[in-house]
């Protein structure tokens, strides 16, 4: 909890949202996007890409496990920070860890596990602050902002360090230097981050320190617990969270693998380079687009009564990405259409599917819940992925995408349930 001894005019919300929300994202999209093309550039199958994909994300649901420990040990703020710093130092091990005088697969499994250990203490802590520390209004007026700075952090890390790594094997780079100077600028980049940061953060109320013992503390989280679990709105925002996106997470664990496979094996047949190349432009745009538009029509709407029609838009471009899977010698520009409609509508879904957890865990123990809350959702993102890779293999792109749309049937029925659970009293 902030203590408001500043007005708000004096706050940089803005720019601690920007900075920490883009720093939080950059973890997970070198092990979402990066990790999968560098494996498939290795020659692994896709059912073995997305299961060591989906084992180093669910460790980061351990961030319930972190939420006692870091409730004890320090301010919100400053734990943030750490946080920050420790992800930098990480990825400048794993950058030590890929390159050639090193290339040990046990250190850069390690690096990589230590790397989602640290971002899910920085998901708790920063998620925690951001709902603890502002209002609804200011919540709804900064999760446009939120979600853009989220996808490009991921759009950037992703993609961005995909085409670094392609273009240095263009020019004669080893794949070992080639990932080691990418992930390098990455640690560089997160101590720019870092700095913003520490700006922002120093324009902020006063943390009270509230001087409670371990007991109280850990009282209070148990507290946080049961009335979360007593919520009348938990069911159907459970529903919500593990079927709302259910299409999307099936699409964005196999799309990578569809984009770099072969005319032959039923891909889009990119190299590195152009499928990186062609996910940041669109994403970039698109996302922000998305995250605009989505917090837009909230704004106007309302939460509840935006679910529905946010869930249908969400849907829709898996039709334009299967009918691509049947046709995939397709115009760059067609494919570039066709990505860059899924990321608005991706990002407007998203934006919505985050306020309703936010909504849910706000009040007394905010940070607590929303750990809880958000350690689901990331369950339900990445356990699909122990089976992406295979039932891609079985039922080839084409059979894999029309089951995704299937999908969208019991996400947009949680979307119709929790509209009516989640409206305003």
């Amino acid at each position: 909890m902030v203590e408001n001894s500043k007005q708000p005019s004096q706050r940089l919300i803005w720019l601690w949202v920007l900075a920490g929300f883009l720093f939080q994202t950059i973890p997970a999209a070198i092990r979402d996007e990066a990790l999968p093309v560098a494996l498939k550039n290795a020659g692994l199958a896709n059912t073995t890409i997305t299961q060591v994909v989906s084992i180093l994300g669910l460790i980061v649901t351990c961030k319930v496990l972190w939420a006692p420990i870091l409730t004890l040990i320090g301010k919100p703020r400053r734990l943030i920070l750490t946080t920050q710093i420790g992800t930098a130092l990480i990825l400048f091990v794993l950058a030590y860890a890929v390159s050639a005088q090193s290339n040990h697969l046990f250190l850069i499994g390690t690096a990589l596990a230590l790397l989602s250990l640290s971002s899910a203490a920085h998901d708790f802590l920063l998620d925690g602050y951001y709902v603890s520390s502002l209002s609804d209004r200011q919540r709804s007026a900064h999760a446009g902002l939120l979600s853009f700075s989220s996808k490009l952090g991921q759009v950037l890390a992703g993609p961005g360090l995909i085409w670094l790594a392609g273009y240095a094997l263009s020019h004669q780079s080893t794949p070992s230097e080639a990932w080691s100077h990418a992930l390098t600028l990455a640690a560089l980049a997160t101590l720019g981050i870092l700095l913003f940061t520490i700006i922002a953060f120093n324009r902020e109320p006063n943390e009270v320190d509230h001087l409670t013992s371990p007991r109280e503390k850990l009282n209070e989280m148990k507290t946080a617990v049961v009335s979360l679990m007593r919520d009348s709105r938990i069911p159907a925002l459970l529903g919500l969270i593990v079927f709302y996106r259910l299409s999307e997470v099936h699409l964005i664990r196999v799309v990578p693998l569809f984009s770099l496979d072969s005319h032959a094996h039923g891909g889009l047949s990119l190299s590195n380079e152009h499928f990186a190349f062609l996910r940041l432009m669109t994403a970039i745009l698109g996302l922000a687009l998305g995250g605009i538009i989505g917090s837009w029509i909230i704004a106007k709407r309302g939460l509840a009564e935006s679910l529905l029609p946010l869930g249908f838009c969400m849907h829709l471009p898996l039709l334009g990405i299967a009918w691509l899977s049947y046709y995939p010698d397709q115009p760059i520009s067609v494919v570039s259409t066709l990505f860059f409609i899924e990321y608005v509508a991706f990002g407007a879904g998203v934006c919505a599917l985050l306020l309703a957890m936010m909504r849910v865990a706000s009040g007394p123990h905010a940070a607590v819940r929303y750990a809880i809350l958000s350690s689901i959702a990331i369950i339900s993102v990445y356990v699909p992925g122990i089976w992406a890779g295979a039932l891609s293999e079985r039922l080839g792109y084409s059979g894999y995408f029309i089951f995704s749309i299937t999908l969208a049937i019991p996400g947009l029925v949680s979307a119709a349930i929790a509209q009516r659970q989640l409206r305003e009293v």
